[in-house]
């Protein structure tokens, strides 16, 4: 008799359960689900916005591959993508780090004032460093002629040789603040008491850090890198406020290519083939950082 209330109790909060998913199912499956599917149609057909569709099977893939501008944007996209994940773990780890020495009050200080770019919108965020990387009045090249180093300074974001660097840091700038975040969040899970018996061994901070903490907060590393390579692939606004992909087509991105062809050249079906090939890179690169950074769990 117990069991089956039992049963009959679990059987209507799996019933209740259904019904609360069931509107955000639907939703997930009109804006996500159904149109992911209609492009990967789409991105075997040919399709200006206007006249029919007819099928081209693989042309728009091959179109794309031997686009010598879609080819620039996959490398800067990855470029982007894979450098900006490795500079902002590695700051926001040492900054997550340098946090558990700080005060209770000062801490929350300092994280509020690091975590505060992932806050700010992209445009926004191009709009500031617009002024930074200015030749003449920016705040960059004042610095470097105030410090004696006239000789650096550059037209940053028109030069080939600065404008992806210069992009760079803007996109890491962003993400430091998301991995300070998470990565404070696990080393405050770490019991004192083992790095405690761990300095009582004559263990120091630095080698705490190796063989403590970095092993234990893995998983917030791996969790980090994924956000921050995600982001440096999909970044759009910064680049379109900040260069618009130039000088020429130097600093062209992936999305952007993508949408350019869509919404400005009409070739529908071509930028869907292109964004389903983004997708790939994307999802391969995220599996690669799971590959690459293993988060593991541990007892303590």
């Amino acid at each position: 008799m117990a069991s089956r209330m039992q049963s009959a109790l679990k059987r209507r909060y799996m019933v209740k359960g259904f019904v609360f998913l069931m509107p955000a199912t639907f939703v997930y499956l009109f804006f996500a689900v159904i149109p992911f599917l209609d492009n990967m149609i789409l991105s075997f057909q040919s399709w200006n916005g206007f006249s029919s569709r007819f099928f081209v099977g693989f042309d728009n893939y091959i179109d794309s591959f031997r686009d010598a501008n879609f080819l620039l944007a996959i490398k800067n996209s990855v470029y982007l993508g894979v450098v900006s994940s490795i500079v902002s773990v590695m700051v926001g780890v040492l900054f997550a780090w340098l946090l558990l020495y700080v005060g209770r009050r000062s801490g929350s200080l300092f994280r509020t004032i690091l975590f505060s770019p992932s806050m700010i919108p992209a445009v926004i965020t191009a709009l500031i460093f617009s002024f930074v990387f200015e030749p003449e009045i920016g705040i960059l090249n004042q610095l470097l002629r105030l410090m004696n180093l006239g000789g650096l300074q550059k037209a940053w974001l028109t030069n080939r040789a600065t404008v992806l660097n210069s992009l760079l840091f803007v996109s890491a700038w962003k993400q430091v603040g998301l991995t300070m975040v998470l990565c404070f969040a696990g080393m405050q899970a770490i019991s004192t008491s083992l790095l405690e018996s761990a300095r009582i061994e004559g263990a120091g901070d630095w080698v705490i850090l190796r063989k403590i903490i970095l092993p234990l907060i893995m998983g917030f590393v791996q969790l980090s890198a994924i956000f921050a390579l995600m982001s440096g692939l999909k970044i759009y606004d910064t680049v379109l406020a900040l260069t618009n992909g130039g000088p020429g087509k130097f600093s062209v991105v992936m999305p952007m290519w993508i949408m350019q062809n869509a919404f400005s050249f009409n070739r529908y079906g071509y930028g869907a083939a292109m964004s389903v090939v983004f997708v790939v890179i994307v999802l391969v690169g995220m599996l690669l950082t799971r590959g690459l950074i293993k988060g593991e769990s541990y007892e303590l």
